[in-house]
């Protein structure tokens, strides 16, 4: 019935639209459907509105020089290609790589007038340098000038970025592959110089494996000799016996790691393989081997701990962990009766926002590495400052990881924590005159949030290790969870077991009678 209703009802309404449908005054109204509200979307970033060489105007001038020097390569190495063409109908990419490597002094092999592929290259093929002329350029020394009138270790991690990456970019010249940096294994420092001085940086590929290279860097003192020159595709490469001579004492030293992968499908691809010639170039490949087969077997480690029985080793990182739960139930359950030198993890922690902007985009159109080392030591700083309550003193970074690329436009949350502490110092191998002062560790993690969607992932991972030069003691940071005692040993494990580190030798973490 109530179905009938209605077809009668609609037979009746269409009568009278059509009845006024023939009279003039008639007109059609259309009811305004409901709005859904609108949700905007992220912007996405178009690098094809605007030049993509413009942006390396707002970097720091090192990296400015540097990201030009690649730039000019890659179009003489252009220009060259077209030139090729026009005279033998086809670009011989590999030919104008070898013409462009000046310094190569492999023998190419020639089969029907092609040349082929180099079958390797050294350690000198790569090897790249550049000065901080701070003495004459007064914008440069303006430029990194720390508020102590030191060296303003930020700027550096950006230079070392973009000095790796044409350090990595002469090694595969030719090749057809998109380079990324994987990790930052170390970076050690003795000192940091003031400014009225100028510094040397340099480096070169030291270890390649299949897909990946390791390279390493130094900054050392120049003071002035008679004349010199430079190198136009490898930086400003003064000679020893030129404009500048060192006392090679060098106050940095870093090691970065590099993995070429296929523009395409983003996969590693194989690489040059690297011949060393010096026995200092041998003994640092044979050091780059070394680790890279520490690594190897640390993920293996990892990959097969799930479902399987714990090893002695993590059982031994276990028991360090519960130790460490039980010197900090004081401080959880009876604050009031604890020790007033002792806090928890938790509250040493800081953090800071940031969108990223396109002015701090690399080459290849993602954020600079190097900025947000430098956004990550920046905070550490001050983490280490206002825990110490002294201005600490920078003496390395260790164990950098990028586990995802940083677009222009995303949200990132920067957390900084004080993921323990040396009250009574340690060993400091060759940095004499902070033996035994107090050591501060920084752990930073940047994630970059997605809003849109309620998701946010891990980006990179850095850790950062202060001295305090003048304290005598600082407070001893204890864990207020298992999960962060095991992450705390995690981290003490392995600057107990790194290559030239001796930080908790004078840490006693095993009673007397387990010992």
């Amino acid at each position: 019935m109530k179905h009938s209703i209605s077809i009668q009802r609609l037979s009746k309404v269409s009568s009278f639209i059509a009845q006024q449908r023939n009279q003039s005054s008639f007109k059609s109204v259309i009811l305004p459907m409901k709005e859904t509200p609108h949700v905007p979307s992220k912007p996405r970033f178009s690098s094809s509105s605007t030049s993509s060489h413009h942006h390396t105007k707002f970097m720091n001038p090192i990296v400015r020089e540097l990201w030009e020097q690649r730039q000019k390569t890659k179009q003489r190495m252009m220009s060259l290609t077209d030139q090729d063409s026009d005279t033998t109908g086809a670009g011989n990419i590999q030919e104008l790589t070898a013409n462009l490597i000046h310094q190569n002094n492999q023998e190419v092999l020639e089969k029907k007038g092609h040349v082929e592929r180099p079958k390797f290259r050294h350690p000198s093929d790569s090897k790249t340098i550049i000065d901080y002329n701070f003495k004459s350029d007064e914008f440069l020394r303006e430029a990194y000038m720390s508020p102590g009138g030191t060296m303003r270790f930020g700027k550096v991690l950006e230079d070392l970025d973009a000095l790796a990456g044409n350090i990595a970019f002469h090694h595969v010249l030719g090749d057809d592959v998109m380079l990324v940096t994987a990790a930052v294994d170390r970076i050690a420092l003795r000192d940091v110089p003031e400014l009225d001085k100028d510094q040397r940086l340099s480096g070169q590929v030291t270890y390649v494996g299949s897909s990946s290279m390791e390279i390493r860097m130094q900054i050392h003192e120049l003071t002035e000799s008679s004349s010199g020159g430079g190198d136009e595709n490898h930086g400003d490469q003064g000679d020893d016996h030129g404009q500048y001579v060192h006392d090679r004492n060098n106050w940095l030293e870093a090691y970065f790691t590099f993995v070429a992968v296929d523009p395409l499908t983003n996969k590693p691809v194989k690489i040059c393989p690297l011949i060393p010639e010096t026995s200092e170039e041998r003994a640092l490949f044979e050091l780059g081997a070394l680790k890279a087969e520490k690594k190897k077997q640390a993920r293996k480690k990892t990959i097969g701990m799930v479902g399987k029985p714990m090893t002695e080793e993590a059982m031994q990182m276990e028991k360090r962990a519960e130790q460490l739960m039980n010197d900090a139930f004081p401080l959880i359950r009876m604050p009031s009766l604890a020790d007033p030198y002792s806090i928890l993890m938790e509250h040493t922690q800081m953090q800071n926002c940031m969108i990223a902007q396109p002015q701090v985009r690399n080459l290849s159109n993602k954020i600079f590495g190097g900025f947000l080392m430098r956004r990550a030591f920046e905070l550490a700083f001050a983490n280490a400052y206002s825990f110490g309550g002294e201005w600490p003193q920078m003496l390395g970074v260790d164990n950098i990881t990028f586990n995802a690329p940083v677009n222009v436009g995303d949200l990132l949350q920067f957390t900084s924590r004080v993921i323990y502490s040396l009250p009574d110092g340690g060993k400091l191998d060759d940095v004499k005159k902070h033996s035994s002062k107090p050591l501060i560790m920084i752990e930073v993690e940047c994630y970059v949030m997605e809003p849109e969607i309620t998701r946010a992932y891990l980006s990179n991972r850095f850790y950062f290790t202060f001295v305090l030069p003048t304290k005598e003691t600082c407070r001893k940071v204890l864990p207020g969870t298992l999960e962060e005692a095991r992450r705390m040993v995690e981290r003490m494990v392995a600057d107990e077991s790194g290559v030239g580190k001796g930080y908790l030798c004078q840490y006693d973490f095993v009673r007397k009678d387990d010992a």
